[in-house]
């Protein structure tokens, strides 16, 4: 089964989707830059799972970008990567 690659996915909503898939039994790429969103304590429990990879990156670097959809071919991209600031205003 082709992974499918979640942006964004060190955030609360996209470590929540992320655990949802994983615990259904579909493998996923999980690319971060770990910014003030993101936290790799919400991606707990899946550490050494063959079911989930994560990539520290951004999506703005098209290399590394690229290079994901290339070696995993992935079944789909969810983009939960948005930095909005509400929680600063």
């Amino acid at each position: 089964m082709k992974p499918i690659l979640v942006t964004g996915g060190a955030g609360f909503i996209g470590s929540n989707f992320i655990h949802g898939l994983v615990a259904a039994g579909h493998p996923c790429l999980t690319l971060d830059a770990l910014t003030y969103a993101g936290n790799l304590a919400n991606l707990e429990g899946l550490a050494g799972s063959a079911a989930h990879c994560f990539v520290e990156g951004s999506i703005n670097d098209r290399v590394l970008v690229s290079s994901l959809l290339s070696e995993h071919r992935p079944a789909a991209v969810v983009n939960f990567a948005a930095e909005t600031h509400v929680d600063r205003s």
